[in-house]
């Protein structure tokens, strides 16, 4: 395993800037994700670290040396792709042998070795199928043990479950999550998704526009975003004006209580949907909405409510609620973001 450095990494294609002095620290047997819309430059670092493209500035480390001018085959670096890249005249068993062959490794070496990694991915059963017998989930795991096979200190992994099927894809995002644990191998995750990245992650770095806009652990990023940006990359929230004044943020539609060290003036609250509390009219507390628009989502049902000309979206197991009736509404105060213009309050 090896620790993983950025320092001011720039990119250009075509002079458009693709990469803006990215910085990043990974400590060796993390798996951190990089996280964030198609074209913000997730896969152009993992292509740049992994030595496929060239690095126009800025300086890219492992275990504290520069890699800059080091080929691709030289920096113990294995990359996963979404599509597996797997021949299809091998078999399981030759398609994971085949860097060990390439490495010119003798024979009784690589099958070993090559048994111990299918009976690591739980293939033990398949080592003479082809992929077009496999599974999605179980061309993926082909390709993550031919990627382990050489040894390499880090595992890049590059949108590895887009092509899965819901299901297939939280098999394999329990399975690698498991698998990298136990090998303690530092890994970086490509992907677009946010449950992906919160689940799997030790810290996810949110890319916008060629930048990262923030690099934390996957509680500090939804619960304290330092941007509406950040916050809006992890789910819609609800955002409303007001002022903070004697520890209360007081607005046209709620009011709520504050933290001691939020600040006071003009603010913009971010409300996170599970903070929006329903009740029926009979409580008298709060204040008055009508529901304009259910959602179920078996687990979760999503409720849209207009209070004063403002509708707020709440999220919460209850399903007792219809279109139309009237409630009360509260909004509890953990949890809730301050934003003034792009400073982060609370």
């Amino acid at each position: 395993m090896s620790d993983v450095k950025l320092v001011n990494v720039t990119k250009s294609f075509n002079n458009i800037n693709v990469l803006k002095n990215i910085n990043l620290d990974i400590c060796e047997g993390q798996i951190i994700s990089l996280l964030g819309p198609s074209g913000c430059g997730k896969s152009t670092t993992l292509k740049l670290i992994s030595g496929m493209i060239d690095i126009d500035g800025g300086d890219i480390l492992i275990d504290n040396k520069s890699v800059n001018n080091i080929a691709t085959g030289k920096r113990d670096v294995g990359i996963v792709f979404q599509d597996y890249l797997l021949f299809p005249h091998m078999s399981v068993f030759e398609n994971i042998e085949f860097g060990l062959k390439m490495r010119k490794v003798k024979k009784d070496v690589r099958a070993k070795k090559v048994r111990e990694l299918i009976e690591l991915v739980k293939l033990t059963e398949y080592e003479n199928k082809y992929p077009s017998e496999l599974s999605g989930g179980q061309k993926q795991r082909v390709a993550i043990a031919r990627t382990l096979a050489v040894n390499p200190k880090i595992l890049l992994l590059d949108e590895p479950f887009s092509n899965l099927d819901i299901n297939l894809r939280n098999e394999m995002r329990e399975f690698v999550s498991d698998l990298q644990k136990k090998l303690n191998i530092t890994t970086i995750l490509v992907t677009h998704d946010k449950e992906e990245a919160l689940m799997m992650s030790d810290k996810i770095a949110v890319m916008l526009d060629g930048e990262i806009k923030q690099f934390d652990t996957p509680n500090n990023l939804y619960e304290r975003p330092n941007s509406k940006a950040v916050a809006n990359i992890f789910g819609e929230r609800n955002y409303i004006n007001g002022i903070i004044k004697d520890g209360k943020f007081i607005s046209e539609i709620i009011e709520s209580e504050c933290k001691p060290n939020d600040k006071s003036g003009y603010v913009e609250a971010m409300i996170p949907q599970e903070n929006i509390k329903i009740y029926p009219e009979s409580y008298k507390k709060g204040a008055n909405g009508i529901i304009t628009k259910k959602k179920y989502a078996g687990e979760k049902t999503y409720y849209y409510i207009e209070v004063n000309d403002v509708v707020l979206k709440s999220s919460c197991t209850s399903n007792l609620f219809n279109k139309g009736d009237n409630v009360m509404v509260i909004v509890e105060s953990s949890g809730i973001i301050y934003f003034n213009m792009e400073n982060t309050y609370s």
